[in-house]
């Protein structure tokens, strides 16, 4: 499983959890919500693989 950060965002007053390997990201003015998806969240594969073809040819 991949890292998925939780974080507040205090302009929009909503806690949003995103992950780090498909940038796939989830708001709700509820933390509970938002844990609940972070703990549960799987990947697209394909997109996580274009992700990570995308941003290795950036830092090349």
């Amino acid at each position: 499983m991949w890292p998925v950060g939780v974080e507040w965002d205090e302009f929009r007053s909503l806690h949003i959890a995103r992950c780090q390997r498909c940038a796939d990201s989830f708001t709700s003015a509820r933390p509970g919500e938002v844990d609940c998806w972070a703990d549960t969240h799987r990947c697209d594969p394909e997109l996580a693989a274009l992700l990570a073809l995308v941003t290795s040819r950036r830092a090349a």
